[in-house]
C-alpha cells in the first residue's frame, strides 16, 4: 500500500513517562468514528495505560476504508490481535425499540424510515439490559468487514452503549459524547430513558441548541439538567469548556470535575472498557 496523506491530527496520551509503558499493554479497546480512531491500551490489571488518537480533515470523505486499514494494520498497539477485547463504533443512524415491542424485520423497516440507509450499509441489533430495549445502528459494510477481519476475537458494540449501562439513579442526567464532528446525547431521568440522539455539530452551541430545544418541548427546565462529559482525545476539550456557559456544572462521564484537557477522554476509555471486561 502506498503513503496515505490524509493530513490527520494524531494525539497521545501516557499515564506516564515510561518507556516500557506500550510492553505493559495486555489489553485494548477501539473507537470508530466517521472520520477518526481511538485506541485504548489497559494493563492485565485493567489500569488505563495509554490512547493513541487520530483523525482526518473534512475535505475526505467519511468512513474512508484506506485510512482506517492502514491504521488498522500499523498501529503497534495492535500487532497482538488477542489483545483487543472490544472495537466501538459512533453512528447517527440509530433506533431504540421497547423489547416487547421488537420485531426484527419491522424495525430495520423504521430505521430506514427515520434515517437514510444506503446499500451498502449493515443494520445490527444490541440489547441493552438496564433499557429493556433493542438498540438498532447502521454503519458501511466495508467498516464492519475490516473490523472482524483484523480483530476477529472482539466485540463489536455501539459507542452509545456505555451510556445506558446502570443509568445513574438522579433526576435530568444528560450524558454526552464528543468526537470531533458528532455528539451523542442520551438523558435519563432516575434511570427512565427520555432522550437518545447522534448528530453532527460544528460548534458548542450547536449542541447546547438542540439540548435547549428539546427541553423547551418537553417542558423540562434546562437549568435543572446534570451534564456529564466524554470526549475522543484532548481536542474535545476546548468544546466542553465552551459548553459550561451554557451548563455551568459540566462534569466528566465518571461525575468527577474536568481537571486536565484529557480528563473527559480518559473517562470514556474506562467507561468502554468496563463495558467488554
Amino acid at each position: 500500500m502506498g503513503t496515505i496523506n490524509y493530513n490527520t491530527n494524531e494525539l497521545v496520551y501516557n499515564v506516564r513517562e515510561d518507556d516500557t509503558l506500550s510492553s505493559r499493554v495486555a489489553l485494548v479497546i477501539c473507537v470508530l468514528v466517521p472520520r477518526g480512531l481511538l485506541i485504548a491500551g489497559f494493563s492485565i490489571t485493567k489500569e488505563l495505560l495509554t490512547m493513541h488518537y487520530k483523525g482526518y480533515n473534512k475535505n475526505k470523505p467519511v468512513w474512508e476504508l484506506d485510512f482506517f486499514e492502514h491504521l488498522l494494520a500499523n498501529e503497534p498497539i495492535l500487532a497482538i490481535k488477542e489483545k483487543i477485547k472490544g472495537v466501538f463504533i459512533c453512528s447517527d443512524k440509530n433506533l431504540i425499540v421497547p423489547y416487547e415491542l421488537y420485531m426484527e424485520d419491522e424495525a430495520k423497516n423504521w430505521l430506514k424510515h427515520i434515517h437514510f440507509i444506503e446499500a451498502n450499509d449493515v443494520i445490527t441489533p444490541y440489547f441493552l439490559m438496564d433499557e429493556k430495549a433493542n438498540y438498532l445502528h447502521a454503519v458501511p459494510l466495508n467498516i464492519t468487514e475490516l473490523i472482524k477481519i483484523n480483530f476477529k476475537h472482539a466485540e463489536i458494540l455501539p459507542l452509545a452503549i456505555y451510556q445506558f449501562r446502570n443509568p445513574h439513579k438522579q433526576p435530568l442526567h444528560l450524558q454526552c459524547c464528543l468526537s470531533n464532528e458528532q455528539v451523542c446525547l442520551t438523558l435519563h431521568n432516575n434511570s427512565q430513558l427520555l432522550w437518545h440522539r447522534v448528530f453532527n455539530y460544528t460548534s458548542a452551541e450547536d449542541i447546547a441548541y438542540t439540548i435547549n430545544l428539546y427541553c423547551q418541548e418537553n417542558d423540562i427546565d434546562q437549568t435543572q439538567l446534570g451534564v456529564m462529559c466524554t470526549g475522543l482525545s484532548s481536542a474535545e476539550y476546548e468544546r466542553i469548556n465552551e459548553l459550561t456557559q451554557y451548563y455551568p456544572g459540566i462534569k466528566a462521564g465518571n461525575g468527577h470535575a474536568i481537571t486536565s484537557s484529557w480528563g473527559p477522554a480518559i473517562s470514556l476509555a474506562n467507561q468502554l472498557f468496563a463495558c467488554v471486561s
